[in-house]
């Protein structure tokens, strides 16, 4: 079995002492909100897409609503925050189109973090595998 002294890191686009601490240095529970909160991401901007496009401008909103504290659960507290201002542009606004540019670099940008989501999730199952060696 591997030493028991190590322990994962994150890589440095997240928030590593919060991660640390919300964890406790346990990797298995780190990997189970990883994959939780990607399935959760991935299927609520398929929401977002559909509310956006039927014109549904609340249910845009809505969607990113439950998602912000997603980012805070894998360490992306920035994140976190630039949902959470799009969500209350969505609250000033009257249509989908007064949100269209904030909304396809933010939908953009959650993309590219599913991405990297998932390959940290990769890291920590390749790190918890070489312990069990």
């Amino acid at each position: 079995m591997g030493n028991p002294a190590v322990r994962y890191m994150f890589s440095g686009r997240f928030d590593t002492g919060y991660l640390s601490e919300l964890y406790a240095d346990d990797t298995e529970i780190a990997i189970e909100m990883f994959t939780s909160s990607i399935w959760h991401i991935s299927l609520e901007m398929k929401n977002a897409v559909e509310n956006y496009r039927s014109g549904d401008l609340e249910g845009v909103r809505k969607v990113f609503h439950k998602i912000k504290p997603m980012f805070g659960y894998v360490g992306l507290p920035s994140l976190q925050e630039h949902v959470q201002q799009f969500e209350k542009k969505c609250l000033m606004v009257e249509d989908v189109e007064s949100i269209r540019k904030e909304y396809e670099e933010l939908s953009s940008l959650i993309g590219e973090t599913i991405q990297m989501l998932q390959q940290e999730l990769n890291n920590m199952h390749s790190f918890t595998n070489s312990r069990a060696s």
